[in-house]
Formats: C-alpha cells, sequence, structure tokens
C-alpha cells in the first residue's frame, strides 16, 4: 500500500531510538566519560612528583661509604669540585668522614681538593657572591680549620665588603654633588634683580653716577657660581680572577715510592693576564714536587687584577698539594 512504513524501516528506527537511550543513559552514570577523569590523573600528578623528589632525598641522605666514593669520583671527573651545593665532591668527602672521622683516604682527598676549592672562594669573592665564597669556607673549615690560606681568603673577603661599601659612599657622593651642580644655575637664573628705589632716582645726576656701580662693575662685583667637584669615572676594581686552575701532574718517581707533600709557589699575574715570574717559596718534601707545581701554574689561566677598571700586574701565592689516589 502507498504511503504505509515497511516493516524493515521500522525495525530500523526502534533500533536507532533504543540505541541514543542506552548511550545517553551510560553516559549520564559515568559523569562525562574519560574526560571527567582527566583531572583527577593530572592532579594526582604533582603528589606522585613531590613523593618522588623526597624519595630521592632520603636515598642520598643514607648512601654508603662506597656510594659515597662512587658519588665523589662522578662529581671530580665533571668538574663538581664544590658546587652546586649537596652535589659535589667537596661535599661527598666531608659525608665520608661524617661516617668514618678516621677515614684516611678521603682525607688525603680532601687535601688534593683544597687548592681547586681554594680557587673557587677567591673567584667568587672577585665576583662579590660573598655568600657562596662564605659557604665554601664553611665546608673548607671542616676539612682543615687550621689551614692558613682560609685566614688570607677571610682577609680578602673582608677587603672586598670594606671596598664595596667605599665605593657605595664614594658613589652617594658624586650623585649628591651632581645634583647640587644642576640645582645652582637655576638658582641664580630665578633671582630677581633688585630695581632701583626712588630716593635713588630723585638724587642728583653726578650723585647717580658716582654711586651706581656700571654694568661691568656689576658683573665683576657679583661672585661666579662654584663650578661642581669633577666627576671622576669609577670602574670595577677586583683582585685577580681564576679562569682555569692549576692541574698539576704527579710526577712518576714519587708515585712510585708513594711520596705525597706540596709546594708554595709565587709568581705574578700582568696587567694582560700572563703568567709571570713563578718560582717555589718552600715545599715539602724539598725539590720533589718542585717542577710540576711550577708548570702547573705556568699552564693556568688568568684574569688580572683591576684597578678602577685597568688591569694592573699583581703577585699572587699558591699551595699546591700533591697527594697518591685511593
Amino acid at each position: 500500500m502507498r504511503g504505509a512504513v515497511s516493516p524493515k524501516l521500522a525495525i530500523a528506527i526502534a533500533v536507532v531510538v533504543i540505541a541514543a537511550v542506552v548511550a545517553w543513559f551510560l553516559l549520564g552514570r559515568s559523569g562525562g566519560g574519560p574526560e571527567a577523569t582527566a583531572p583527577q590523573r593530572n592532579a594526582a600528578a604533582p603528589a606522585v612528583g613531590a613523593a618522588a623528589t623526597a624519595t630521592e632525598g632520603a636515598a642520598q641522605a643514607d648512601l654508603t661509604v662506597d656510594q659515597l666514593y662512587g658519588e665523589a669520583r662522578k662529581a671530580m671527573a665533571d668538574n663538581r669540585m664544590v658546587a652546586p651545593p649537596g652535589n659535589n665532591a667537596l661535599e661527598y668527602y666531608l659525608r665520608i668522614l661524617d661516617k668514618q672521622p678516621d677515614n684516611t683516604n678521603a682525607k688525603d682527598a680532601l687535601r688534593e681538593l683544597f687548592p681547586f676549592a681554594t680557587a673557587g672562594v677567591e673567584d667568587q669573592i672577585n665576583q662579590g657572591n660573598t655568600d657562596e665564597a662564605t659557604r665554601i669556607m664553611d665546608l673548607l673549615t671542616k676539612a682543615d680549620s687550621s689551614n692558613y690560606t682560609l685566614t688570607i681568603l677571610r682577609s680578602k673577603m673582608d677587603a672586598k665588603k670594606k671596598q664595596a661599601e667605599r665605593d657605595l659612599a664614594v658613589k652617594a657622593q658624586q650623585e649628591a654633588a651632581a645634583a647640587a651642580a644642576a640645582a645652582r644655575p637655576q638658582t641664580a637664573a630665578t633671582t630677581p634683580e633688585t630695581p632701583a628705589t626712588g630716593a635713588a632716582a630723585a638724587a642728583p645726576a653726578t650723585s647717580t653716577a658716582a654711586a651706581t656701580p656700571r654694568p661691568a662693575e656689576v658683573a665683576t662685583a657679583t661672585p661666579a657660581p662654584t663650578p661642581a667637584p669633577a666627576v671622576t669615572p669609577q670602574g670595577e676594581t677586583r683582585d685577580v680572577r681564576v679562569v682555569t686552575a692549576p692541574r698539576p701532574v704527579y710526577p712518576p718517581a714519587a708515585a712510585r715510592n708513594g711520596q705525597s707533600g706540596w709546594v708554595e709557589v709565587e709568581f705574578t699575574v700582568a696587567a694582560n693576564g700572563e703568567v709571570q715570574n713563578v718560582h717555589v717559596v718552600s715545599s715539602q718534601p724539598a725539590r720533589v714536587f718542585d717542577r710540576e707545581a711550577v708548570r702547573a701554574i705556568e699552564r693556568a689561566k688568568f684574569e688580572p687584577k683591576l684597578d678602577n677598571g685597568q688591569p694592573v700586574a699583581s703577585t699572587l701565592r699558591r699551595r699546591i698539594e700533591f697527594s697518591l689516589d685511593r
């Protein structure tokens, strides 16, 4: 019959309607599907990361002596002698001594690290990073509190702080002088001229001519403004900066004989950064490590001392330690 719906089409329509109802019911029960649960997973992610970080910190605190040796050697290979804080060779060896105060290998390693660490302290002082320099010096004090190099570095840091205070005072004085000089011409320009009084105008011509100064005389009698003091430009002032620390080579004969010792070397860093006049001041044992200590200083790289922005020559001393590897 025309206009009647076929049975197959009616069944298909019914199936589609039933499927739509079922889908609506299921989506309503799940609360929005996977999209609704995604924020929960994302919210849980930071908590998991924080737990992992805490676990890693606890694992580092519980490292054994052998593990600390491994971390120290890795830090030495990566040139992490004294930084970053908590992950450097100096602190790893100090942790070994905390666990085993009589560990001679750790003590020898700290003696070997001392020249590199003190060079790092001096570099931080020269850059004005007094907090970082203090942190490293505190660690070195735990390693060897009686080392005279620490006394020298503390004196340099005190001098650096005083120099910074003096620079600030000079800058303040210069700014005050510049402000006074800028204000002085404005005061002179805004001062009104004094008008002639009525009595002076009524006086005879001869008296007026005698009493009233000529313009040239007025210019002569008026005091000239005091010139502002010259402002001298101030450049950076700092000590010698270590670019490449001395890296001495252990003499083969001393290694075979199991010898260790130190050499104190004096040298000059010229205004162009060149190392000059390297010579041994003292050594123990005598002449065993002298040559390699001098060579290490000659191979090192430095930036010259600056005095108000001008490079100048300066004389330094370094103590190079020689100790056999573990």
